[in-house]
């Protein structure tokens, strides 16, 4: 039950009518005529509705108090959110020598006669590193442990001579053919210029290969999808050609002996169908090369060594910053100097308050929203003396803010390939551009959301204890779009459930573009992610949890659907008609923005067959569902089971849009 609402005064007009009444026998027992006719009464009913807009105001707390009710247990209006890209630097030529792209290297969209330029900041120091191979192996599914095959390098080297990658007479799914190298290519733009044998691939369709493409993360991610940008070979069809590859992150592993960063080329479970390998390709060789790499920026403007002006050595001294709103801080960087006169300069730390600050302390509080930076206060205490919270620069002092950045808000959440002006010029970079869009922006925090907030502070107090808590503090980790947490006492031990102390929190990043067919590459948790979030808990969970943050469980499913339209429709309507099911499949089976209330798949929500024939019915212009099946598998792409009449689903595992299937009659 919630606290009830105490009230100043619950009077309202016929009560304050009523009453007034009552008191005139007392005060002129010669009135005597009470009806509303009188204008004795007329006024008693005007002064009434007055008195009772007063007692309306008097019941309400001004927007100005609740600020201050929020500030005092700890609510802030958030700063805005800037928006997160990743930005890829493409090479001019492969280079000998690793090429460095230093943190904070700027990059802008095109700047036109109605639109300012949007600017975005690189996040992290980039080396572009040249590709170093150290072995080359295969490995045979069906064969185990005997299945794989160490090549000697010198094969791509010599003519005449070439390199099996699969089984040579039946390639299975899952065989693959791995390269160890020996640098760290995380996030880097590989090229393999292969040189096949023309016969080698033999029954695959150039444009739709059975294979795939991934990097190793260690034991807990294991192998992740490399983003294909372009395989002119055709899944080794062609005589000559490159495959480029945008590498993940990778983690430095031993594998058949050899310590080594590794990618493979792995079949899929289409090799299994007719347009499977009839023969395994052949390499006569095969060179790689670094084009180019990428990094994580955010649109943000950096401002360094701004001056703030000189102390006259009061307490509780006001600057302000001369950029707003500012964005979030790093303290080890982000602080003020303070120069005395005839001094060395000092470095003084940012504060969330001054409660705890002590009168030798260097601290001052910044707030975000106008940038306005104040130093500590002093107090007289009960006993008459002057205490200071924080410590006050010497009169004179010179001041200036040393480094911070401003920018933020849903303007910066841009489309692929509109990050493409390079702000400075860096040796051997040809061009840039985010192959991606920008997602992740938010304005600064209304005070009506900070409201309806506030209950969740309150409830959490930043703290993880419940189930409820983990999941409301991981989705403040910016790029972090939903989470779960599986708490013991969840699930059974047989299904996996976390034995006791033990905490589970399935993550699910952000997407740029949540609508439509998703890449299951777009829903992978990225490395830098998922620690940034296991830092985020590790702070707010109790002594003795241990706490493991994984990307969630999806459950591919595969709608193949058959319609029935009103007889004489135009060719036209079938197209749009069938576009517009796709289009209600691809949004109602959806993670982020899909289930019964479009924010996104409940976890653990069961999925019936019977859901999909209303879905289709509602679409105007059908005239009745012939038919409908799903499909259900771990990975997408795959053949899959055929789905019951209701498709269980556990906890901590949601539902995705595998390929849909409609056909129209």
């Amino acid at each position: 039950m919630s606290l009830p609402t105490p009230t100043l005064d619950d009077r309202r007009f016929q009560d304050i009518v009523d009453h007034a009444k009552s008191l005139i026998p007392q005060y002129c027992p010669e009135w005597t005529d009470h009806n509303v006719s009188d204008p004795g009464v007329t006024l008693i009913e005007l002064f009434a509705w007055m008195t009772e807009m007063l007692l309306y105001r008097v019941n309400q707390v001004p927007d100005k108090m609740y600020i201050h009710f929020l500030d005092l247990i700890g609510v802030r209006l958030e700063p805005p959110q800037p928006a997160r890209a990743p930005i890829t630097f493409y090479l001019s030529a492969p280079q000998e020598h690793p090429v460095l792209i230093p943190e904070g290297t700027e990059v802008a969209t095109v700047r036109t006669q109605t639109s300012q330029a949007i600017l975005f900041t690189t996040e992290t120091e980039l080396e572009i590193r040249p590709p170093l191979l150290q072995g080359v192996f295969s490995r045979y599914v069906h064969a185990g442990d005997a299945g794989w095959v160490t090549h000697d390098l010198r094969t791509l080297q010599l003519p005449g001579q070439s390199l099996v990658l699969f089984q040579p007479r039946a390639p299975a799914p899952g065989d693959a053919f791995y390269l160890a190298l020996g640098a760290d290519l995380s996030h880097h733009v590989l090229a393999l210029i292969a040189t096949s044998e023309i016969a080698g691939g033999q029954g695959v369709d150039p444009e739709n290969p059975p294979l795939i493409w991934e990097v190793w993360q260690g034991r807990a991610a294991r192998w992740v999808p490399c983003e294909v940008e372009r395989d002119e070979t055709g899944g080794f069809n062609y005589e000559h050609g490159e495959i480029l590859l945008h590498l993940p992150a990778m983690v430095r592993d031993t594998l058949q002996g050899v310590k080594a960063w590794w990618l493979r080329c792995r079949l899929t479970e289409a090799q299994a169908s007719r347009t499977g390998y009839k023969l395994s390709p052949e390499l006569e060789a095969l060179e790689l090369k670094s084009r180019g790499a990428t990094a994580w920026a955010r649109q943000a403007v950096t401002v360094r060594d701004e001056a703030l002006g000189q102390s006259d050595g009061s307490s509780g001294q006001r600057f302000k910053l001369l950029h707003a709103p500012l964005l979030a801080r790093d303290l080890e960087r982000d602080q003020l100097i303070v120069e005395p006169p005839g001094g060395q300069a000092e470095l003084w730390t940012e504060a969330r308050d001054f409660a705890d600050s002590g009168p030798e302390d260097r601290h001052f509080v910044l707030e975000s929203s106008d940038g306005a930076l104040t130093l500590g206060p002093a107090l007289i205490q009960p006993d008459g003396t002057l205490y200071r919270f924080g410590r006050t620069p010497p009169k004179g002092s010179r001041l200036r803010f040393q480094r911070y950045q401003h920018g933020g808000g849903v303007q910066g959440n841009l489309p692929p390939r509109t990050l493409t002006i390079l702000k400075s010029s860096i040796p051997y970079i040809a061009r840039v551009t985010n192959r991606r869009g920008a997602f992740g922006g938010r304005d600064m925090q209304s005070l009506e959301d900070a409201k309806l907030r506030a209950p969740q502070v309150l409830r959490t107090l930043f703290r993880a204890v419940t189930a409820d808590d983990y999941d409301y503090l991981a989705c403040q980790v910016p790029g972090v779009a939903r989470a779960f947490c599986s708490a013991p006492g969840d699930q059974s031990q047989a299904t996996g459930g976390p034995p006791p102390g033990r905490v589970r929190v399935a993550v699910l990043p952000m997407v740029p573009e949540p609508e439509g067919y998703i890449e299951p590459i777009d829903l992978a948790l990225s490395s830098a992610l998922r620690d940034e979030v296991q830092t985020w808990l590790d702070r707010r969970r109790p002594i003795g949890i241990t706490l493991e943050v994984h990307p969630p469980r999806l459950m591919w499913i595969a709608i193949q659907a058959k319609l029935h339209l009103p007889d004489g429709s135009a060719p036209e309507a079938m197209r749009e008609m069938q576009e517009e099911a796709e289009r209600v499949l691809y949004r109602y089976l959806n993670p982020l923005v899909g289930g019964p209330d479009g924010r996104g798949w409940p976890f653990g929500r069961d999925l019936y067959i019977s859901e999909i024939f209303a879905l289709l019915q509602g679409i105007s212009g059908v005239e009745f569902v012939e038919d409908v099946s799903a499909r259900v598998s771990e990975r997408p792409g795959e053949a899959g089971q055929v789905a019951p009449p209701r498709m269980l689903i556990q906890d901590d595992v949601l539902v995705c849009s595998d390929r849909h299937l409609i056909t129209l009659s």
